[in-house]
Order: structure tokens, then C-alpha cells, then sequence
């Protein structure tokens, strides 16, 4: 925890308005949690510190860290802020994929040495693949790499019954993401990303679209924008030709599924033989095989089990799979 004498002057800086004094002394109180080991709090803080107020902006306060776009039709938030804290170790991915992510961090911590030659790094992605495949983790995971909080879109606001209302919601958003620097996530992009020729969907839809194509050209800052989507057949053509590298996640292969379950069993006793039990797992997702390991490990836990055992794991392999089967049917 901060010293006391260091929070009595961060609060008399605040009450004076001095915002010189306010962010020296806060980036005291950031090396004195790094002296300490605490290492995920001062990243927390200084992230915080960094995507609040600018200096260089007179017109921006110390809270404009709080302010975020609002829908004006409803009053709610447009975004969501989020820290994570991920490892690369904890999502398992193809060669082809692991290697993409690691391209995307290394340029953009070279992004300088680009740009010195008039290049620029990857900033702007497309996910795509079927639910629960690592899309959402992996975003995580790079924004955790990167050191960057995530601007959390939510698709729920922003799209409006008011005409124009959804575009407007859009500038919103990108104007407050160039305040700072972050990886800027839109879940569910299909959402708003459909294509034009759809001859079901209104003009508003594309209105949105050709809105977010200009937002999306004319965003030239640190910030890492991944777009992901289910339903990549969907999007809109153009849209694809705007985003600098597209990853496509599939639903593991039985080697993927077996690291996956020795990664999830790893902090808990077991006796499962993962190669025999994932060729049984075969079509399952990601998350469908961690769910198994989750409700494996659970039972084994209230039935006083020492460890997960196959005859354990299997129970809870054949509940997911008739889930599976039923929404499958539906």
C-alpha cells in the first residue's frame, strides 16, 4: 500500500487542482508498488493514470477516465473498461495461429522502427470462427501481453431504434478511444458489421456500416482494435479488405484437446489419460472441453474424491455432450 505521506499529498494536489504535483506523485505511488512486487497493481494504476487526463488537453480532468460515452437514447454506458491479466500458456492454439498473435505483439512493440519506414504495425484485426474456440481469451491474452486495459464495446447500447442514433453511438465510442491507448474489442461484430447487400436488413444498416468504414480508416492512433465474429459469412465485404490481419480459430484437433486437458487438471490431483479421453471429445470447442474439466474437477471436490479419475471425467464428458446434442436439435 502507498505510504501515507505520498496519498495525503496525491489528495492536496486533487483538492488544489495541481495536476503537475497530482501525477508525479501518483507516478511515486506506481515505482513504490513496483519496489514491492506488485506488479499486476502498479500495471493497473498506471494504466488508469495513463488513459485518464491528458496534459496536453487543458479542457480534460482528472476523472475523464470516468466519463464514458453514453447512449443517449437509454443513458447507458457505450463501453466498458477491463484489466486482465493473461498468459499466453493459457489458450492453446495452431502454429499458425500462435504465430499471428506473436507477429501482431512484435510490430507492435516495434511500431517505432516501422514507422521510421513509413510502416505501420498490425492495429487493426478480425477474429473469426465458431463460438468458443479462443477468440475472446485470446484477446485477453494479447491485451495482457501488450500492456493495454480493453475498451469492452457493448452491442447491447449501441445499437438504438432511434435512425441515426446506432452510427452516433459508433463516433462516440472512437472519439473517447482516441483519448487514450487500448485494445478497443467489439464482440459480436456481425452485429453491426452485416453486409449491405442483405436484402432483409434497412437502410439504417447501411448507414452503420459505411459510418463504422470511415471511423475505422480515419482512426490513426496506439490503440489495437480487434473485431470478432461467429458468423464471418455475414460481414460485409469491405469490411474485410479494412482490417490488417484476419485469425481464423477452429475447434481443436484430439492433440489440442489433450493439452488442453492437461492444462486445465494441471492445479488439481488426477488420474486421467487425457489421449484416451479426447478422442471422444472430438467436434467439442474449447470451452466445451474446459467446461468438462471444470464439472470434472467439482464432482471429484463434493464427492471426496482424492483426484479426477477417467470414470469421473467421462460423467461429465457425457453431460456436455448432450448438451451439445440438445441445443444441436433446437
Amino acid at each position: 500500500m502507498a505510504s501515507a505521506d505520498l496519498l495525503k499529498s496525491l489528495f492536496r494536489s486533487f483538492r488544489q487542482g495541481d495536476e503537475e504535483t497530482f501525477y508525479k506523485v501518483a507516478e511515486q505511488i506506481i515505482l513504490q508498488e513496483k519496489k514491492k512486487n506488485h506488479n499486476i497493481l502498479a500495471r493497473d494504476l498506471k494504466f488508469i493514470l495513463e488513459n485518464g487526463a491528458r496534459k496536453s488537453n487543458s479542457t480534460t480532468s482528472i476523472y475523464d477516465f470516468e466519463k464514458l460515452p453514453k447512449d443517449h437514447e437509454r443513458g447507458f454506458d457505450l463501453v466498458e473498461v477491463r484489466f486482465v491479466d493473461r498468459l499466453m500458456s493459457e489458450v492453446v492454439l495452431t502454429e499458425k495461429l500462435g504465430q499471428q498473435v506473436k507477429e501482431i505483439i512484435t510490430e507492435y512493440f516495434a511500431s517505432d522502427v516501422l514507422r521510421s519506414y513509413g510502416l505501420r504495425p498490425k492495429q487493426k484485426l478480425l477474429f473469426t470462427g465458431p463460438p468458443g474456440c479462443g477468440k475472446t481469451i485470446t484477446t485477453e491474452i494479447l491485451a495482457s501481453e501488450l500492456g493495454l486495459p480493453i475498451l469492452y464495446t457493448r452491442f447491447d447500447s449501441i445499437i438504438s431504434s432511434y435512425l441515426g442514433e446506432t452510427a452516433s453511438n459508433l463516433r462516440k465510442i472512437f472519439e473517447y478511444a482516441s483519448k487514450g491507448t487500448w485494445l478497443i474489442f467489439f464482440d459480436e461484430f456481425d452485429a453491426i458489421g452485416k453486409s449491405r447487400n442483405d436484402p432483409t436488413e434497412h437502410g439504417e444498416l447501411k448507414r452503420v456500416v459505411n459510418s463504422f468504414l470511415q471511423l475505422l480508416d480515419n482512426f490513426h492512433t496506439e490503440s489495437i482494435i480487434v473485431a470478432a465474429t461467429n458468423h464471418e459469412s455475414l460481414l460485409d465485404k469491405a469490411l474485410w479488405r479494412r482490417f490488417d490481419d484476419i485469425l481464423f480459430f477452429d475447434k481443436p484437433s484430439e492433440a489440442q484437446i489433450v493439452h488442453l486437458i492437461k492444462i486445465k487438471l494441471r492445479n488439481y490431483p488426477n488420474k486421467v489419460n487425457p489421449t484416451e479421453l479426447a478422442s471422444k471429445m472430438l467436434g467439442f470447442s474449447h470451452a466445451d472441453v474446459e467446461r468438462v474439466c471444470i464439472e470434472a474437477i467439482k464432482s471429484s471436490i463434493i464427492g471426496d474424491e482424492k483426484c479426477v479419475n477417467n470414470s469421473i471425467f467421462e460423467i461429465a464428458l457425457k453431460h456436455q455432450q448432450e448438451r451439445i446434442d440438445r441445443v444441436s436439435n433446437d
